[in-house]
């Protein structure tokens, strides 16, 4: 992983939950959270003492980006797990069975690709630091109960890392994380984000309605984890300039979209393009996916 500048680094921890609940309302600054992520994929961050928060990079973004543009293809999942079993049903594309999500990381593992963290694909869009070879960006999205009973355990057999985008709302729904299980995805070097608090196309409802969504899910995870959340990803891949703005304005540093690409650039953070990976999927149509993208779309949400 490239080095964080200092002037990236935090200064002070947000440990007491209380404070996170203003944490990046405002856009945030350098030096605002706790310190550094991972020093490896799928590695805890140290804590200062047992039970304290995983210390994690401050990021921001400037308000005059220097034009920088890396080809990191961003996978989104959504459900593994054994779609004749589910308890919630979801949408059949959107459920990879267990054992093709296994082989289509360890395919990306065997053939060279390097899963990288939010901070990383930050640092390369904004500090201008190297990314590893053949780097991908792997994002799992809704926050079932499979990212920490299929997804988690594939990741950290092949020392890779991913997103995971949170929605907040369905804390105490069966099949959805509990707050417990976020925070051991946290502890396990994966990065969280936000998913809003119900799932609904932001560019659909009141701009006040997006507002407490967009707000109330960061809120709700940083209450969580006791650090600042910087990720987003839009409902069904929904937005619209406002939309946009309010995810700047709420902090958030990284937001993803469901169009396809995968060029990734410093002028459009907050509308990042990437690859569905669904129910049809294979080992084989992900790395052809990786390697010539234009026929793979973003899908899901």
């Amino acid at each position: 992983m490239s080095a964080t500048t200092p002037a990236r680094l935090a200064v002070a921890a947000c440990a007491i939950a209380g404070a996170l609940s203003g944490c990046g309302a405002s856009g945030g600054s350098a030096g605002s959270v706790s310190a550094r992520p991972p020093a490896r994929p799928g590695a805890s961050t140290a804590r200062a003492h047992p039970g304290a928060p995983r210390q994690v990079a401050a990021l921001t973004l400037p308000a005059h980006p220097v034009e920088r543009s890396v080809r990191v293809p961003i996978l989104t999942y959504h459900r593994v797990h054994v779609f004749a079993t589910e308890l919630t049903p979801s949408i059949p594309d959107e459920t990879v069975e267990p054992t093709v999500f296994r082989s289509e990381i360890a395919a990306l593992a065997s053939q060279g690709y390097h899963s990288i963290t939010q901070a990383q694909l930050h640092g390369a869009l904004y500090d201008g630091h190297a990314l590893p070879s053949k780097p991908v960006l792997i994002t799992v999205d809704d926050g079932y109960v499979d990212d920490v009973k299929e997804i988690l355990p594939a990741l950290l057999a092949h020392r890779m890392v991913a997103t995971f985008y949170v929605i907040t709302g369905r804390f105490r729904e069966p099949g959805f994380l509990n707050p417990t299980e976020v925070r051991r995805l946290d502890a396990a070097g994966m990065d969280v984000g936000a998913h809003t608090r119900t799932h609904v196309p932001l560019n659909a409802i009141p701009a006040a309605s997006a507002r407490a969504e967009i707000d109330g899910s960061k809120r709700d995870l940083q209450r969580v984890l006791g650090h600042f959340v910087y990720f987003f990803a839009y409902p069904y891949g929904a937005f619209a300039p406002t939309v946009v703005a309010e995810v700047r304005r709420a902090g958030f540093v990284s937001a993803v979209t469901t169009m396809g690409g995968t060029q990734e650039s410093s002028l459009a953070p907050l509308t990042m393009p990437r690859i569905h990976v669904g129910r049809t999927s294979s080992a084989q149509s992900v790395l052809a996916c990786m390697a010539a993208p234009v026929a793979c779309g973003g899908g899901g949400g």
